[in-house]
């Protein structure tokens, strides 16, 4: 995996990002951000005039407390204004890159998923990137007119300035320990919530109290987040004690300068004033650097990571897919293995499955099923070999255009908790309103539990909580939605209903079979008999393949397994 970009590239790109919230009210915070520096800094020269003229330094006192807090007080409403505009933008922008990525692995390989994660945590910090920045820089004002009010009683005294300078390496210094820490722990760190999730969400609660593990899911816990917070505790306190020998180092400089004015009574005042106030400044000024390296300016090296990342995936591939589908879908010696294994999933796998047919996936868990169902969607490229649709390579049809072409539903399927109708209808985004063809896809799936109008998900207001199983018949509509999809794929569709229900659907669904190309993964053999071709894989391999007739008389793996099963179900005979 590449190292992240550097700072100052990746700073202009977010910087750039968050202009177009609102340039004007950047342009507001900027001004009153580093001009409310100022009367704060100036303060120190008034209040070295107590001694020789009283008037005036009670008057600069407080007309610069005044200027300096009307400053604050219209830089805080602007920058709070800006930062919620810009966290739709941002939120939107990582959203989207994440989204048109063409395949699913940047989801599967955890030392993606660790640098991703940090970045999700984080991303609304850059919403507040310029808010940030401007402080900063409004540190660094103080600090130089502090400096320069020193340098005019005596220029050696800049030399104060000097000596800070280590504060402000080692600080950087612990910024880069600190976030190697925090990218190595990421997996603690998403451990930890994925336990806490368990805790606290519906799903899991009926197991974690019939089987007790809630002080095992508590312990578990507690310490991954030890496990995280051990390597960024390292991490502090192995800079912190070159931190504490920069600051001692600043403040022995400063007891020098105190005592070589401390028979001058309006230059000692200067000096402590602007003096105590330069150790304040300093470790303002440090701090400020600091979080904005480790938060802000590593938050944008990952944005600006992301970015690269998604650019280097971006599929080049600019054919069309046909219209429709004349000859079919050709597998030449595909072979697929998952991001950082070793293994084979898919292992020279040679098929056609013909234009108009009804192609069943039937194995072993873990025999390759759903990422066979994976490869045809596009959701990975395969290792090695390719895919002919029609002849034309896959891997060279846009995937975006390819995708408008296919439906599906799967057995890992998302609930939408929306309207009923909109749940169903992001199948088919064009039509999502159309009742025609939301009545038509709900037909196709055998039904609703609930009417259309129905709010879904017991979160939102008068929602309703659906089992598992009608959730995936709300599932399986929405992967009807789409006429005449040159493939659809229905990966364990009705796994959560009844043996019959299923049988009964994909009986009617085959009769009623499009031009396109249904492949249907499924453990029970008994409703892929309709199938006009049977995929049987075995161990990442192509077993067997025919129709239900061909593999019952060739009498093998098929015909065992079937066998098998129809047993079970209380069945005789093929």
């Amino acid at each position: 995996m590449t190292e992240l970009p550097g700072w100052f590239p990746s700073l202009l790109r977010s910087l750039k990002l968050g202009y177009r919230a609102g340039p004007l009210l950047i342009a507001v915070a900027f001004v009153t951000t580093v001009a409310a520096a100022v009367p704060d800094a100036l303060l120190a020269l008034a209040f070295s005039l107590l001694g020789s003229n009283p008037a005036v330094a009670l008057g600069g006192l407080a007309g610069l407390a005044v200027g300096g807090w009307l400053l604050a007080t219209v830089s805080d409403r602007a920058n709070r204004r800006f930062a919620d505009r810009a966290a739709i933008v941002v939120e939107q922008h990582v959203a989207r890159i994440q989204s048109t990525i063409t395949t699913l692995e940047h989801h599967e390989r955890p030392d993606v998923m660790d640098r991703i994660s940090v970045l999700r945590d984080h991303a609304d910090a850059l919403s507040e990137l310029y808010q940030q920045l401007f402080t900063t820089l409004g540190a660094l004002v103080r600090l130089v007119i502090t400096v320069a009010l020193l340098m005019a009683v005596n220029p050696w005294f800049g030399l104060l300035g000097v000596v800070a300078v280590p504060t402000v390496l080692v600080s950087t210094w612990r910024a880069d320990a600190e976030r190697r820490a925090e990218e190595a722990g990421a997996q603690h760190d998403r451990l930890a919530k994925h336990l806490f999730e368990l805790g606290t969400t519906p799903g899991p609660a009926k197991e974690i109290r019939v089987f007790g593990v809630q002080g095992k899911i508590k312990d578990l816990r507690r310490q991954e987040w030890r496990r995280r917070h051990r390597r960024l505790s390292r991490a502090r306190w192995g800079t912190a004690w070159w931190q504490a020998a920069a600051h001692a180092l600043f403040g022995a400089a400063y007891l020098v300068v105190i005592a070589s004015v401390v028979r001058q009574p309006t230059t000692l005042l200067l000096v402590l004033a602007a003096g105590g106030r330069l150790a304040q400044y300093v470790a303002n000024t440090v701090q400020k650097t600091h979080f904005f390296r480790v938060i802000w300016l590593d938050v944008s090296r990952r944005l600006a990571w992301l970015e690269d990342y998604a650019a280097a995936q971006r599929d080049a591939a600019t054919l069309a897919p046909p219209d429709r589908l004349d000859t079919g879908i050709r597998l030449e010696h595909l072979a697929f293995r998952y991001p950082g294994t070793t293994k084979n999933v898919l292992d020279d796998v040679s098929v056609t499955l013909p234009a108009g047919s009804t192609v069943a996936v039937v194995g072993e868990n873990g025999a390759g099923k759903s990422t066979l169902v994976k490869l045809l969607c596009r959701l990975y490229s395969p290792t090695a070999g390719r895919i002919l649709v029609d002849g034309t390579d896959l891997a060279a049809i846009d995937p975006a255009r390819w995708r408008e072409r296919v439906s599906g539903s799967f057995q890992d399927f998302f609930p939408f908790e929306y309207a009923a109708a909109e749940s169903i209808g992001v199948g088919d985004l064009p039509r999502i309103n159309d009742p025609v063809a939301l009545d038509a896809a709900v037909a196709r799936a055998g039904g609703l539990p609930v009417a259309l109008s129905t709010q879904l998900g017991v979160t939102w207001e008068n929602g309703v909580d659906l089992s598992h199983g009608q959730w995936q018949r709300v599932a399986l509509a929405r992967g009807f939605m789409r006429d005449d999809p040159l493939l659809l794929a229905l990966d364990e569709p009705t796994s959560a209903l009844d043996a019959a229900t299923e049988d009964a659907l994909f009986d009617r669904y085959a009769r009623a079979k499009g031009p396109g190309i249904t492949v249907l993964v499924s453990h029970r053999l008994a409703t892929v008999r309709m199938a006009d071709l049977i995929l049987v894989l075995d161990g990442s391999r192509l077993a067997e393949c025919g129709s239900h007739a061909e593999l019952m008389a060739a009498d093998g793996r098929y015909a065992r397994l079937y066998r098998i099963q129809a047993r079970a179900y209380g069945r005789t005979g093929s």
